[in-house]
């Protein structure tokens, strides 16, 4: 993968992380129980799934990051 290839894959996946905090900070705010603007009802299921996601993506985010500096350093 060319450089600009792996640059344009961490901004995508750091934009979808910001939008998942961002979704998590909604929830909390609204509260369970309640809907958002969408009338979706906000549920600890909900919450559980929207933060486990959050969690892969900012650790496939990592792990792009590790590699690419391990790439750079001629360790491979």
């Amino acid at each position: 993968m060319k450089d600009e290839a792996k640059s344009r894959s961490r901004t995508t996946i750091s934009d979808i992380i910001y939008f998942y905090k961002q979704q998590l900070s909604r929830f909390y705010k609204i509260g369970i129980g309640n809907k958002t603007k969408f009338n979706t009802v906000v549920t600890d299921r909900l919450l559980d799934a929207t933060l486990r996601r959050l969690k892969e993506l900012q650790s496939k985010r990592d792990t792009l990051i590790h590699k690419a500096r391990v790439s750079k350093n001629g360790v491979k």
